[in-house]
């Protein structure tokens, strides 16, 4: 006789989860009535029992909910269990087919990216490989990191960064990264024109996870003598699909 009761609770349980988890901030409780669709009596039991079981937090002074310190901590375990080069490999590989161009995956990794898988349509004697690291000021890719970071985390790394000149467009400076920075946070991808190799031009796009952090990103570059740097430019859409789908797969919900 039990088990309808118990389907019913563990349903709408979850039904205020999705709502929660999916808001883009705290909500009010008529707030919750609203989307959820439930009686004011049967949302108050539903968030009584996702309280007592920390799934969900309350704010006294704004009256507000939110997800709670059980969910991140499972969300977190989650992440921990997400093969990143394994959820990237096909959006990976289907990106650089499409375009016709070299594909990589990278991280943060102190003052440097590091390559976690590359996909090489085009072999190319200097390419990077899986466990490379590269510069950020002259990669598209620490562009991207450099971008979408704290304030404060950037502007420290901008001071402590070793500008090395690789090439006559390689940008030296923190004045003129920042200017690119700016560009790259607001067309939501960067850009790196012959800036490490002289031959290479390179996008990027971010890899956000549950929380909006960048934690990693999809890249696509080419040989000049295979592509110009406009053709690959253009394909900067076709980047930042191929980031959305695996920040989707890891917990990432668009605005």
């Amino acid at each position: 006789m039990g088990r309808p009761t118990e389907s019913s609770i563990v349903t709408k349980c979850a039904i205020v989860m999705d709502v929660l988890s999916e808001a883009r901030q705290p909500l009010a409780f008529s707030e919750i009535v609203d989307r959820t669709g439930f009686v004011k009596s049967s949302c108050h039991r539903i968030l009584a029992v996702l309280l007592g079981e920390q799934l969900i937090s309350y704010d006294k002074p704004s009256r507000t909910y939110r997800t709670g310190a059980r969910l991140h901590q499972w969300a977190r375990s989650a992440w921990r269990r997400i093969d990143l080069q394994q959820v990237a490999a096909e959006p990976m590989n289907r990106l650089s087919e499409t375009t016709k161009m070299n594909a990589a995956l990278s991280i943060l990794d102190g003052q440097t990216i590091l390559y976690l898988r590359t996909v090489d349509y085009v072999p190319v004697r200097y390419a990077a490989h899986s466990g490379d690291h590269a510069p950020l000021h002259s990669t598209a890719a620490g562009k991207v990191f450099l971008a979408f970071m704290s304030e404060q985390k950037r502007h420290d790394l901008l001071e402590q960064l070793e500008y090395e000149k690789f090439t006559e467009f390689t940008l030296t400076s923190p004045e003129e990264l920042k200017r690119e920075l700016w560009a790259t946070k607001t067309n939501g991808y960067g850009r790196a024109v012959k800036e490490e190799v002289l031959q290479v031009t390179g996008i990027a796009a971010p890899i956000f996870n549950e929380q909006d952090d960048v934690v990693a990103c999809m890249s696509l570059w080419s040989l000049e003598q295979a592509a110009a740097s406009a053709e690959v430019i253009a394909k900067s859409e076709q980047v930042i699909a191929a980031a959305e789908e695996v920040s989707k797969i890891i917990g990432w919900r668009p605005s």
